[in-house]
């Protein structure tokens, strides 16, 4: 697990740190803040070498296609990632480990040979990026491992399309984001189900999604339509897929069900409120603590409802001390802070009506 994290001139954060990360962490904070971006954060460096999460984060934006001419496809895809479009900045990424070490990424676009440029680009990387451009450059990662072994990787776009080498390596540990505005397919539900029933000690996932609807009495995965689709029964004389029993219901199993999937590694959730309604988010925490312990994973989540954040104080409050902790994101004269809160502070501020959205 990450015991604290560091970013510089990533997005909205120029130099930035978090510590006292728990298990369990929820980040809030006004809009604009950062909060999605410390996600995408930890999912950059949690990728090592792999330059393709620098388009997925902005795919979990809603920007899913990339048409037009390559300048600003670059300009799109690159840019936003800098504080201030600063395209000569160089993106540090470091996060410490409990278990001792750290691991860091560094990003930036450095000139691109001729054998990384598209036919007739060589004179635009001469002359250098244009005012709505990044003509002739290459995205560079580098990652550094616990054991201080360094990895590097290149992206680059051409008419051909976009390329990367070398593959990406195998990352440090598993690890997934939920998106708000994306949720996991049905296959990938389906398949993360079918792992947990040939486990040697079965997580009990039919158990906890009574916190959604407790009339569920049992899940199966059917082969339909093509593909592997979690089915359940609520006693209506047949099954149906979850998704059409409601948002709540597919969120909490696609929640555990990548909480599962991720023994000792890190799970990112943006909005975690999304399609639950407060009455049943207490239990919810309360569920995902558990799974958390169980395989042994991280999880970071963001929020936007004073709710959520009063049901985790009540889920965790009779908890380990080092399993929860709120970090509410604010800007300070123009630098993002992050004010981190455990259970006792937590309860003591939420008891006098102090501001930790």
């Amino acid at each position: 697990m990450f015991d604290s994290m560091s970013i510089h001139n990533f997005r909205c954060f120029d130099d930035f740190s978090i510590g006292s990360l728990g298990r369990v962490n929820l980040i809030a904070g006004a809009n604009n803040v950062g909060k999605t971006a410390l996600l995408e954060a930890i999912f950059l460096l949690l990728g090592a070498t792999n330059a393709s999460l620098v388009a997925t984060i902005s795919v979990f934006r809603g920007i899913g296609e990339f048409k037009g001419d390559l300048t600003s496809v670059r300009g799109l895809l690159w840019s936003p990632l800098f504080p201030k479009f600063d395209s000569q900045a160089k993106i540090q990424i470091s996060g410490s480990l409990s278990m001792g070490g750290q691991c860091n990424l560094e990003l930036q676009l450095v000139p691109g040979t001729s054998a990384r440029l598209a036919l007739g680009e060589e004179l635009a990387a001469e002359i250098g990026p244009g005012a709505n451009g990044l003509p002739g450059l290459v995205m560079q990662l580098r990652y550094t491992d616990p054991s201080g072994e360094t990895r590097s990787a290149e992206m680059w776009m051409d008419k051909k399309g976009v390329h990367i080498e070398p593959a990406p390596s195998q990352p440090p540990c598993p690890r997934f984001f939920l998106p708000a505005r994306h949720r996991p397919s049905l296959q990938e539900d389906a398949e993360r189900f079918g792992q947990l029933e040939v486990m040697e000690e079965p997580y009990d996932l039919l158990e906890t999604l009574k916190i959604t609807e407790p009339r569920l009495k049992r899940l199966a995965t059917i082969f339909s339509a093509g593909m592997p689709i979690i089915y359940g029964d609520i006693g209506l004389g047949r099954m149906l897929p979850l998704p059409l029993m409601g948002d709540g219901l597919g969120r909490l199993a696609s929640l555990l069900l990548v909480i599962a999937s991720a023994p000792h590694g890190v799970v990112l959730v943006d909005e975690i409120e999304n399609g639950l309604h407060h009455s049943v988010l207490t239990k919810v925490w309360q569920a995902v603590g558990d799974a958390a312990r169980r395989f042994d994973t991280q999880v970071f989540a963001t929020t936007h409802s004073f709710e959520a954040i009063q049901a985790a104080q009540q889920a965790f409050g009779s908890g380990e001390s080092h399993d929860f902790r709120l970090h509410r994101l604010e800007n300070v004269a123009g630098k993002i802070k992050a004010f981190t809160y455990d259970q006792e502070t937590l309860a003591a501020a939420m008891k006098v009506d102090m501001e930790v959205r």
